[in-house]
């Protein structure tokens, strides 16, 4: 459901869910750095979830590959991500073109300013954008219980070099995603991959450089 415009421009029809998650490319690449835990403790799923809870905010620029059967090279994006706990994310794509997708408690909000689009759509209404939001969202929060409710959830690896795997469960999601791997070191996601079940494939690599 689209309940926001810009301007007064005729009132545009929501984009298919494909179209929206392949802009967003991977929402889910979004995690900062929080205070690290120590090397004395066990690392496993719930040590992981407990860190990234303590993520409160940042920004981090990132470089993103999308291989795709319609193009005939792969698609180079890169921009920024923002976090702003508990549920406020931010996709912003700088280049080769400009787009902003913003997420904030139950709404996404797609702009591009060189198309003069700007849609606010509800997540409650659009079951597989829900599920792509809370890949990352549900870790961030340290819930574990929400993020089981979308994905079949593995996890693996040790703490300088872990995988966590969700595979959707929520229907329309598992139509359109086969699987989302979240890859890290400590309390920090370093690549994201999506792979659709078409054989369109999304990486994401996030740096953390000062």
């Amino acid at each position: 459901m689209i309940y926001g415009t810009t301007s007064d421009r005729p009132r545009r029809p929501a984009p298919p869910i494909r179209r929206i998650l392949q802009w967003l490319g991977i929402l889910p690449g979004l995690i900062f750095t929080a205070s690290l835990v120590s090397a004395a403790e066990r690392w496993d799923i719930d040590t992981l979830m407990a860190a990234l809870s303590r993520v409160e905010g940042g920004e981090r620029r990132f470089t993103e590959i999308k291989t795709m059967a319609l193009l005939k090279e792969p698609m180079r994006l890169s921009g920024t991500l923002s976090y702003r706990a508990p549920a406020f994310l931010e996709k912003r794509v700088l280049s080769p073109f400009e787009e902003r997708y913003t997420v904030d408690g139950d709404s996404l909000t797609i702009e591009n300013p060189g198309k003069g689009i700007k849609q606010t759509l509800s997540l409650a209404s659009q079951p597989a954008i829900w599920a792509f939001v809370e890949s990352i969202r549900a870790p961030l929060a340290g819930d574990i219980e929400t993020l089981n409710r979308f994905y079949k959830v593995s996890f693996g690896g040790s703490e300088r070099n872990w995988l966590l795997a969700l595979v959707p469960i929520e229907p329309d999601m598992a139509r359109l995603v086969r699987f989302v791997r979240v890859r890290g070191s400590g309390d920090r996601i370093d690549r994201v991959e999506i792979e659709e079940t078409g054989g369109d494939i999304s990486i994401m690599i996030i740096e953390h450089r000062p």
